[in-house]
């Protein structure tokens, strides 16, 4: 017996190391053709990171984006923060994250039931799925995946409570992800203590029932005194208790009063300036009846919006998750009702459907955005795998495999797994093929504008301000933001020397302006793009 279990361990693990041959060698040739893709919050980590290396520690100190990838990124950037470079450690970095974020789903997957097949087909998946996070943005959310998938493991486990030691470790998982994202500051609270909760009346054995919720209380100071170390000094920079800013700013930013972004609509400002005509307001949904029901508009969209990220993931997702449902509701009657629990079914069913409850109610008031759930695509992908793996074992398949020769009954399952296969693996595909090479055009503009025409000093634009903070970042110098539209160029004129601005883009309109004390110097040799320079 212990021969053959210890011969199941290296088989898995054979398979577990080709699956991470393979994402290896795609994540290496896939490398070179995302180095260049760069994008506003991606910037943002890496200059936080580079402020830390200039020893401004506290300068460095931000209560919007957590400090945990910018920290992760420093090794990185010690010797060499050239931008180019910058963006090739991020996405190194992220492939390494990815790389370890594989061998924590397999470690979940034992958490649902399902034959080894099927378990190798549930990470064969994972393998597109991480490089779709890992390659097309820089983002703490793949972080976020990663720890969340070892935090599932230990919560999920039906041994969860035989061990003080899994509090702690819940505790310290979440607390260092909430570095990465404030989002996981509630949640984890949240889950945490609603899974413990079930794991008590779950257990029979009193001892059992006191453990977990010595666990409960450890996880949560554990958590609670390591995240308390970042909110200390976030609160005190910000000078209020706070978090972290992220989900405040984003309430602001679908308020009522919102006009989207402000930098694209207060016209040019200083990096550290903010026009308060323009700039987000609070607001409360029970301030008024009016912003009650656009909360409740809110949520609604972002319920059919969550609908749709879901569906275009996978054409299963909604029918897994429905199964999930009709199951739960079965399992939920037998233990009140009946009175009568099935610990594995519980494990199976109950655990990642609440968890996907919280995860994704947590962004329905606010803001739904695609990569916000990437922690419930891995699920999804297992709790496949579970329900294959419970079809297969149905009285439907046992009858069929005893009247039909095992052959014909293996392809048919062979079929039903290359399908669970094919629609998981669709999306990530074409957003990878559909994003090859995607930034490698502002990189060769910055170039040309740093070589040919010296572009250097303080930046503004009329129009495409991301791609301006880009080739900003790029060619290291400031952006003073979009002009307001329909400007006149006397009024125009004013601000540009207000700011001293050295270089005026003007993207995509071929009209001459006067500009008193600026001229054009790139005479239309750059498609869609003049330049204005001081004389």
């Amino acid at each position: 017996m212990e021969i053959k279990s210890k011969f199941r361990f290296i088989k898995l693990d054979w398979r577990l190391n080709l699956i991470l041959i393979l994402y290896t060698i795609l994540g290496y040739i896939l490398l070179s053709y995302f180095q260049y893709q760069i994008n506003p919050d991606g910037v943002g980590y890496i200059t936080t990171a580079e402020i830390y290396l200039s020893g401004n520690v506290y300068g460095a100190v931000n209560a919007y984006w957590g400090p945990l990838l910018s920290w992760l990124l420093i090794p990185f950037l010690y010797f060499n923060q050239t931008p180019s470079y910058a963006l090739y450690a991020a996405k190194i970095l992220s492939l390494i994250i990815g790389f370890i974020t594989i061998i924590g789903v397999r470690q979940l997957s034992y958490n649902f039931e399902m034959n080894e097949y099927i378990r190798t087909a549930s990470l064969i998946i994972t393998v597109p799925v991480i490089l779709y996070f890992a390659l097309t943005i820089i983002t703490p959310d793949l972080l976020i995946v990663c720890f969340l998938v070892y935090y599932f493991a230990i919560i999920f486990n039906r041994n969860y409570p035989d061990k003080l030691s899994n509090g702690l470790l819940c505790g310290a998982i979440a607390a260092f992800a909430y570095t990465g994202k404030s989002f996981i500051f509630p949640f984890f609270i949240v889950h945490y203590i609603i899974m413990n909760i079930i794991h008590h009346y779950r257990v029979q054995d009193p001892e059992q029932k006191k453990r977990v919720n010595k666990n409960l209380i450890l996880g949560l100071t554990i958590f609670l005194v390591i995240s308390g170390v970042w909110v200390g000094l976030i609160s005190s920079k910000e000078g209020e208790f706070t978090y972290g800013t992220a989900g405040s700013y984003n309430y602001e930013l679908v308020g009522p009063q919102s006009n989207g972004f402000p930098q694209f609509n207060q016209g040019l400002t200083a990096p550290v300036e903010i026009n308060e005509e323009q700039a987000l307001k609070p607001w409360s949904p029970f301030s008024s009846t009016s912003n009650f029901q656009y909360q409740l508009k809110i949520i609604w969209d972002n319920i059919k919006q969550t609908y749709n990220i879901f569906q275009y993931f996978s054409f299963l997702s909604i029918l897994i998750l429905l199964s999930y449902l009709i199951l739960n509701i079965r399992l939920l009657y037998n233990w009140f009702v009946n009175k009568k629990l099935n610990q594995k079914e519980q494990q199976n069913l109950l655990y990642p459907l609440i968890t996907i409850i919280i995860y994704a109610g947590g962004y329905l008031p606010v803001l739904v955005e695609d990569r916000y759930l990437w922690p419930i695509y891995i699920l999804l992908i297992l709790m496949g795998g579970y329900l294959i793996n419970l079809l297969f074992n149905t009285e439907s398949f046992k009858k069929l495999n005893y009247y039909i020769k095992s052959t014909p009954v293996n392809i048919i399952k062979g079929v039903i797994i290359l399908i669970f296969i094919f629609s998981f693996i669709t999306m990530p595909i074409n957003e990878l093929h559909s994003n090859l090479n995607t930034g490698k055009d502002i990189n060769s503009l910055s170039n040309t504008l740093k070589t040919q025409y010296n572009v250097q000093g303080n930046v503004a634009t009329n129009n495409q301000l991301l791609e301006t903070q880009f080739i900003c970042f790029y060619l290291n110098t400031t952006s003073y933001g979009q002009a307001s539209k329909n400007i006149d160029d006397k009024t125009l004129t004013t601000q540009l020397k207000k700011y001293n601005v050295d270089y005026y883009f003007v993207w995509d309109d071929s009209s001459t302006h006067n500009l008193t004390g600026y001229y054009e110097i790139t005479d239309g040799k750059i498609q869609n793009l003049m330049i204005y320079t001081k004389d």
